[in-house]
Formats: C-alpha cells, structure tokens, sequence
C-alpha cells in the first residue's frame, strides 16, 4: 500500500538518517552499560507541530521505564512513525538524538520529526452493500463517522467500519461482515494524478463487506436457568427480552437484553447468544444462560456525603431480599447513622420495595417509606416520616434526554426547639416548643447524561431539570382534617456540568458546573405555613462555595436555615502530574478551583453585586470507590463582609484568620 512511500521521501533523507543511527548505535552501545537512568523526553518539530507533546509521550514506552534501553528507543521511533502514519502523515520523517548529563548518571531522549503534508480523504465507497433494504440504507449513510474532506485518521476507518456492520446485522443482515481478503483498502491515487492539486495528498477509502445478500429473523428462544434453587419463572427472564420469534435479527436487541436482565437484582450472570442458525429458513435460534445470585443479603456500609452542604460520615446495615415475592421484586431494609459534629447527627431506617418491570421493561416503581431523627446545628430536633413513590422511565440511549423521574410524596415533619430560636422569617419559636407540618410533592425530574466515567468523568456532560409543585395533598386533607398545616410552593432545579480532556489523554480535565434552583411559595391562610428548611437551598460547603464552610454563606437573616434562590457555579482544572507513573503516585491529581455564586432569600433580592467568589487548591487520590479529596478555599469576594474588608487582598493579615476553609470529602466536588 502506498506505492513509492520511500522512494518519495526518503531519497533526499537517507545518508542524514544513516549517519545519525551510526553515532546513536555508537554512543548507545556505552550507555547500556552504565545503566543510565532516563531523563527528560523532548520533541524538536520541523516547520509544523499537529500534536501535543503529552499526547505524543502517551506512544512512547521508554520514559515510563527507569533506565535507558536501546532498543525499545528504537521501537519508540517506529511508534511514534505508527502513530503519525495512523493519522494521516503518510510521509513523515522521525529521527533521534540523546544527552548524557554531566553526572553521567541521566540521558535525555529527543526526537527530531517531520511531519511533511497530511493525506484527505477524497472517495469513500461501500462495496457488497449495494442491495439491502432501505431501512438499513437509512442506518448506514446519513450517519457516516467519516467524510470526503476529512484528515484520514486510522481509528475512524475502523469505527465506521464496525459502524456499518453493527448497522447490517442490527436490519436482518446476520452474516454481514468484512471481506477477509480485501476488508478495507486505502490507497493513494496515481503518481500521475497527484500531479494535479484535487488529487494531491488525498486517498480514496473502499470498504468491502460480504453477507449482506440474505436477512435473517429471530426463532424461538431457549431459556436456561442454571441451578434454579428460588423457582425464577422463565417469564420474568422472556419479558426482559427486547426482541421476539420472527422479527428482523438485530444484534443490537440481544445487547439490550443483556442490559436488562443486569436490572433482576437476583441474576448474577445473564447471557443471550446466538444457539443454532437455519440456513434453509433463514432463522436464527436464540438461548438464554442465566446464573442466580444469592436471594437474601446483608451488608454492612460505610458512607461519606454532604447532606444539606455539610459534610457527613456514617455506617449502615441493609437487609435485601432480591426476589420479594417473586417477578424480580426487590425488598430492603436499611438502618444508617451520620454525624457531622455533635450538634448535627442523624439516624434513619428506610424501606424500599422495588418494581423493576411495571408494563414494559422501561418502566419501573420504587415504594420508599423511611422515618429518621435529625439533630440540626444545636438548635432543633427534626422528626421526619417520608414517603415517596416514583415511576422510572428509561426514555432512550440516543435521545438527549435519556432518563425521566416521576416522584409523589407524601411527609410529615415534626420540629422540636431546643432553645430560643428566630428563624429566617422572623418567627420566634421558645426553648421547648413544637411545630408540625406536612408537605407533599409532585415532581418529574429529566436526566441528560453522557460523561464518560461515574467518579471522575474526562469528557461529556451532564444536565438535569426538576419540577416540583407542594400542597395539593394535604390542601385536600385539609378540607377533613381542619388542623393540617402545609406548604405550598413550586421548585425548580436545574444543575449543569461539563467536562473537557485538555490533554489528549486524560491527565488535564477542565470541568465546569452551573446550579440554578427556585423556591416560589404562594397562597395563604391558616394552614399554610412558610417551607421547611430541610426543603430549602444553602450556600457554601465542601460541594459548594468553598470558601466558606458548609451553610456559613447566604444574603440571608440565618444562613443556617437556608434559602429559595440559588444561583452557584464552578469551574476546575484537575491535572494529574504523575500520570506516567507506575506506582501509586499516578492516582494523585492536582485541582485548582473557582466558585461563584450565593442563596438568597426570594428571587427578587438577586444581585449581581453579591455574588461570592471563592478560589483555591486541592488534592485529590483516585480509589476504587471514587477520589478522596481536600479542598482550601479561600473568600475571594465576600458581600456579606463590611466596606474596605470584601475583597481577599482588602486585609493581608485576615486571610488565614475568617478567609480560609478547608473540606473533606470523598468523590470529586461535582
């Protein structure tokens, strides 16, 4: 392929390449045996520099090593000409040279490159898929990865090729495939015809498939449960199944199966695979392998998270019953304690019975009633009865909006005051004193989510929003029970979060976050009384402005009780220095944060002029149950402090006096 590669580029190179591999196989040949430890790795570009320096060294395998070895330096070259290649420098040149420090104890390695012009593509033609239906047309080309025009980067050949068989065998073409013999040809064009402009450092692509003559459809399916010791009915395993006997085989429907049968807590292992094919029928029969898990589970935890933007850490038991009364039902019951500091504790025990399939296998209803005791900053205790119902609904993979939340509470809140307290609304409540209200919700809540990892996402973004309207319940309620009192209100919550991989690989994420919520309560009478604070936004926190501590920020009366306009905000460079790393040190990364924003009472109190600002560093360590991480934040700009102290710079001396804050927590701070 690439008829006259050398001899084009070659020619006017080859007595300069020789002669430097002569002196590097000389030099080299003493470097070995003093084992010299490698040094900096450096890159020396020629007129153009496509790629950064980090994503290069990511080819390279020698600076991962601790000593020099000459021959992976070689092999290092050859990659670093493979992975140009790859992307479309079909003509590039790499040379190499190296330093001894003057301890003799290091080598620094360079590499000289010439990346010469870039090769386009100018054709691209599906050869053997000339004939299928015009669904599987319509799958295939108005959604191509590649196009004319584009750089010829060897990854995305090969992510449209799988793209169109994926397409094929997912429209009834079962044996689709790519030819063994030609597969996927690239060449360039004719020495003649690069002579002209249109055809100069372009290639022509050409996919060639096979089996995409015959469709194929499903037969009957063959379940196997293997060691059926809790009588799991075969049909729980056939109503998770996405496809049906005589529809178009579509791989991507087992793959979907699969998926849902990961959502029957009682199956450990689901497998749906292709049994036998009948050619003459042109049917595909399908079996199902299924391995139980255990029924019954008990299981200690431990949990760190911030709750109501302070910083909580506990232990739990949970009891689980993964087939509760047949059908996949799932049953828990969960006991858990939290503290924060002795003023602020909880202790919760919650049930939750759990529907998986509720009319078809995107649906799903969780039942979860829960009671708790929570002691709140030395000044009340909250007793809470909560109630919630929601409907699941899997939308699709390829809408923006992928998931949705229906939710219906149904609460009843008991506060006793352990001293005088006046709250956010100037109500005075005396030491000993009781209030009980009750609130209700109706929620939906869409989720958009396409970052990359669960803990610590690279790229993609995130993007939900919450409606909540509170009262109607216990409004009716009340037209029994004359003594009801309630909150009425609407909510509106709507955070966004986006992360973007600087680096090329992972090691340089900037991440950014935006919250917006909005309480607007409404009406008015005698059992209407103002929300709850457990209900209510709060700034500052280790998962919030971080230079404040948790619920110390608001342009509020008491900021301990929280308000119903929040507009907050962040954004990060997380960079993990170590990333070349073989030994634990690759796991610590390195943040340096900005947070903005504030709560306020109402809508109607926002300014711009106070909004917060905060800066500073943190550290974080990657483990298998996310990154455990610290934070010192300093109140760049506080609105809340006196004239001539807002501005962190305003008072040197009061900077690690009432500027600073320090959090904890495990996972990232959004």
């Amino acid at each position: 392929m690439f008829r006259g590669f050398f001899v084009n580029t070659l020619k006017y190179y080859i007595s300069s390449v020789i002669f430097s591999l002569i002196n590097v196989s000389v030099s080299i040949a003493g470097i070995n045996a003093a084992r010299l430890e490698n040094g900096d790795v450096n890159f020396e570009f020629k007129t153009t520099a496509t790629f950064a320096e980090s994503v290069l060294k990511e080819v390279l395998l020698l600076p991962r090593e601790k000593y020099f070895d000459r021959m992976t330096f070689e092999d290092d070259r050859q990659r670093l000409k493979k992975f140009y290649f790859d992307n479309g420098f079909f003509d590039v040149l790499v040379d190499t040279a190296t330093e001894i420090s003057d301890d003799s104890t290091e080598i620094d390695l360079e590499f000289k490159i010439v990346e010469n012009e870039r090769y386009f593509i100018k054709e691209i033609h599906y050869e053997g898929i000339g004939l299928i239906s015009e669904e599987a047309k319509q799958e295939i080309y108005p959604n191509t990865l590649i196009k004319i025009g584009d750089p010829y980067i060897k990854q995305n050949i090969s992510l449209e090729k799988d793209r169109v068989i994926n397409a094929l065998q997912n429209t009834g073409y079962y044996r689709a495939y790519i030819a063994d013999t030609l597969g996927t040809i690239v060449a360039k064009y004719s020495d003649e015809l690069q002579k002209k402009q249109e055809y100069r450092h372009k290639v022509v692509i050409r996919f060639y498939f096979k089996g995409a003559q015959d469709r194929y459809r499903f037969g009957n399916t063959k379940i196997n449960i293997i060691d059926n010791r809790y009588n799991l009915g075969k049909d729980i395993i056939e109503r998770e199944l996405e496809f049906k006997e005589s529809e178009l085989f579509n791989r991507g429907k087992m793959q979907e199966s699969e998926y849902n049968l990961t959502k029957i807590a009682l199956i450990q292992i689901g497998r749906v695979e292709v049994d036998t094919v009948f050619e003459e029928d042109h049917k595909v029969q399908m079996k199902v392998n299924i391995t139980l898990g255990k029924k019954y589970e008990v299981t200690p935890g431990i949990s760190v998270i911030y709750f109501l933007n302070l910083l909580y850490g506990g232990a739990s038991l949970k009891y689980q019953d993964k087939n509760f009364f047949g059908g996949g039902r799932i049953f828990s019951a969960k006991i858990e304690g939290k503290i924060h500091d002795f003023g602020n504790n909880q202790v919760e025990l919650s049930f939750a019975f759990t529907q998986p399939y509720l009319f078809n296998n995107n649906i799903s209803f969780t039942l979860n009633p829960s009671i708790g005791l929570l002691n709140w900053n030395n000044t009340r205790e909250v007793v809470y009865f909560n109630n919630l119902a929601r409907l699941s609904y899997f939308i699709a993979p390829y809408t923006f909006y992928q998931n949705a939340y229906f939710d219906l509470t149904l609460d009843q809140v008991r506060t006793r005051y352990k001293r005088d307290y006046t709250d956010d609304d100037g109500v005075f409540h005396p030491e000993g004193s009781r209030t009980s209200s009750m609130n209700s919700i109706i929620g939906a809540t869409i989720i958009h989510n396409s970052t990359n990892d669960l803990f610590s996402p690279s790229k993609g973004g995130y993007n939900s929003i919450t409606f909540e309207s509170a009262g109607l319940v216990p409004r009716l309620i009340s037209l029994i029970v004359k003594d009801v009192e309630y909150s009425q209100y609407i909510k509106f919550y709507i955070p966004s979060k986006f992360f973007k991989d600087v680096s090329g690989t992972a090691s340089a994420i900037i991440a950014m976050n935006l919250e917006i919520g909005d309480i607007i309560e409404y009406g008015a009478g005698k059992n209407i009384v103002p929300i709850n604070p457990i209900y209510k936004f709060f700034s500052g926190g280790g998962n919030s402005i971080r230079g404040w501590r948790g619920q110390e920020n608001g342009i509020l009366n008491v900021k301990q009780d929280g308000g119903k306009f929040l507009l907050e905000g962040s954004m990060e460079y997380r960079w993990n220095p170590l990333s070349d790393s073989k030994n634990f040190l690759k796991n610590f990364w390195v943040v340096g944060f900005f947070d903005y924003g504030n709560v306020w009472e109402r809508e109607k109190y926002f300014r711009f002029s106070q909004i917060a600002l905060a800066t500073g560093l943190g550290l974080r360590y990657n483990t298998f149950v996310g990154p455990i991480r610290i934070d010192l934040g300093f109140k760049l700009f506080d609105p809340s402090a006196d004239e001539g102290k807002r501005w962190l710079w305003d008072n040197p001396s009061d900077i690690f006096k009432n500027k600073y804050a320090v959090h904890f927590g495990l996972g990232n701070a959004f």
